[in-house]
């Protein structure tokens, strides 16, 4: 069975590759990625759902906790988001494919106000940032799903069929929209959102110069633009493309860092530098398997350098050094072995190790 994924993923930019000439371009949202069915699934039980999100991709079996009942929000890997039913009201009858956020520089507050098990009365912090509205037939595509945090078989008619089923019982108008590539979408989202509310909007978009050269010289202005006001990069749309739940090059993003993942295999101990002690006893850098080599990650806080009272014991008196195993058990107060984590750098040197490696977070599981 074909591979592909839950939602649409975006492909890095390669200025000398890509053409970009006509292209939309706006803001890359840092937040957690959602998907909207309309609300035709809002108060089912989740297992119920045949995009559900409940094997465990480990062991191919059921998932002995899943959060029990669906609210109509999807995250990038098919679990439910426990919004409250006052901002759920606030959303279109539509397939609506976007980000929610609680602002720039925000993604741990939205991380954890959105991946609860119950509605957090912190919502009201929360907006939905609306970039596309997917047909059902690009959604509902046959494949398997399988990575890390989703397994599951998507079957098209099995799907449609219980849409169709779903609609016979809903309430209000429901639209699908007609659309087969970005720019119809964009049509399409312009007459849902004639009326915006607090808590869900259409995220501008902005067309660039047909003149390949003219749009370079556009988007450089307007990452220049979003870093000035703490975003973190731009996302490039190419109008005639439809929506595909795969990562492709109809959907382009582009940050002044590159972002890779690595997994958590160990720490070293922090030591005594010119600006002083304040890392003895502490963390000094995650420990990554990168690509099967080793990468050691710089870029905590002091709370997330934080071990428990025998390893910081030997970590003092061992500084600059790998942790034992034994010492720190399965991990530390904010890290678990084994935790898939997110590092920005700026390039890969010659052997293929990221340079200028920074910590950014773990994983968003969710």
């Amino acid at each position: 069975m074909q591979r592909r994924e839950f939602l649409q993923l975006a492909t890095p930019l390669n200025v000398a590759k890509h053409k970009i000439g006509g292209y939309y371009v706006s803001e890359k949202l840092d937040g957690t990625r959602c998907f909207w069915d309309g609300g035709i699934t809002r108060g089912m039980h989740t297992r119920m759902v045949p995009w559900a999100s409940i094997v465990d991709p480990r062991t191919g079996v059921n998932k002995a906790k899943v959060k029990p009942i669906a609210t109509g929000l999807w995250s990038r890997y098919g679990n439910p988001i426990m919004a409250p039913d006052w901002w759920l009201n606030t959303l279109p009858a539509c397939f609506l494919d976007g980000e929610l956020t609680a602002g720039r520089g925000k993604f741990q507050l939205t991380r954890s106000i959105c991946g609860g098990d119950t509605p957090d009365a912190r919502f009201d912090q929360i907006r939905y940032a609306v970039y596309s509205a997917p047909h059902p037939a690009n959604v509902f595509r046959t494949g398997l799903i399988k990575n890390t945090n989703m397994l599951c078989e998507v079957l098209h008619d099995e799907c449609m069929a219980f849409v169709r089923q779903q609609l016979e019982d809903f309430e209000g108008d429901f639209q699908f929209c007609p659309a087969t590539c970005f720019a119809q979408e964009l049509e399409f989202l312009r007459r849902v959102f004639e009326v915006q509310t607090k808590q869900c909007y259409l995220l501008a978009q902005e067309l660039l110069p047909a003149d390949a050269g003219k749009a370079h010289i556009r988007i450089a202005e307007f990452l220049d633009h979003v870093l000035e006001q703490g975003g973190e990069g731009v996302v490039l749309r190419d109008p005639n493309a439809e929506w595909i739940p795969k990562r492709h090059a109809g959907i382009l993003k582009w940050k002044p860092y590159l972002d890779a993942e690595g997994t958590l295999v160990g720490f070293t101990s922090g030591r005594e530098t010119d600006k002083g002690s304040k890392h003895l006893g502490k963390i000094g850098a995650l420990i990554l398997d990168y690509e099967g080599k080793r990468l050691e990650l710089s870029g905590l806080t002091d709370a997330e350098r934080i071990l428990g009272h025998e390893a910081a014991d030997w970590a003092t008196n061992n500084p600059g050094m790998d942790i034992p195993h034994h010492l720190i058990g399965k991990g530390s107060k904010h890290f678990i072995l084994g935790d898939v984590i997110t590092f920005k750098y700026r390039e890969l040197s010659d052997d293929g190790i990221p340079k200028e490696a920074r910590y950014d977070r773990k994983r968003d599981v969710e």
